[in-house]
């Protein structure tokens, strides 16, 4: 296993999910004013005088070295997505683009009606490489029990039919 890949894996998720952090109140700030309106136009875009709020937070766009927001294309929910990249290289003489999304879900729609604001979720930001080495250990683990298990069920499986 090569735990500098892993590392540069971690360090992306916790980017995005500290810059998911963040951002949650600065849209809900945006948005709460608007929870029973149409926010929305026939073909899915902001209406301008929302859309002007949104462009006021520079949200970062591809334009952006390794970060970039862009809003999730939803007919019921009000979201944003955060994707970043970290690249990972051997020495310099090659190198792999690790992508990493994390998705901020902000409300409900209807029709383009913003119906209802959710509360806000907070993701992990201090994930580790060893801690995910230590999960999938266990994992291998569990799973190795529960197929042993599986397998004491023959002949007769898990459900009778």
């Amino acid at each position: 296993m090569d735990v500098k890949r892993l590392e540069t894996r971690v360090r992306g998720v916790n980017r995005a999910n500290e810059y998911a952090n963040a951002l949650w109140p600065r849209l809900i700030a945006v948005f709460t004013p608007f929870v029973g309106e149409k926010i929305e136009k026939a073909d899915g875009t902001l209406l301008l005088k929302v859309q002007k709020l949104v462009d006021a937070l520079k949200l970062p766009n591809c334009a952006t070295p390794n970060i970039m927001v862009y809003r999730h294309n939803s007919n019921y929910n009000l979201a944003y997505t955060v994707k970043t990249d970290e690249t990972y290289s051997v020495d310099g003489r090659y190198g792999h683009a690790y992508y990493h999304e994390t998705t901020i879900y902000l409300g409900k729609m209807d029709c383009g009606v913003l119906t209802q604001l959710d509360a806000a979720e907070t993701f992990k930001t201090d994930y580790t490489a060893a801690e995910v080495i230590a999960n999938r250990e266990a994992y291998k683990a569990a799973k190795a029990a529960a197929d042993a298990a599986q397998s004491k069920l023959y002949p007769f499986g898990e459900y009778d039919r």
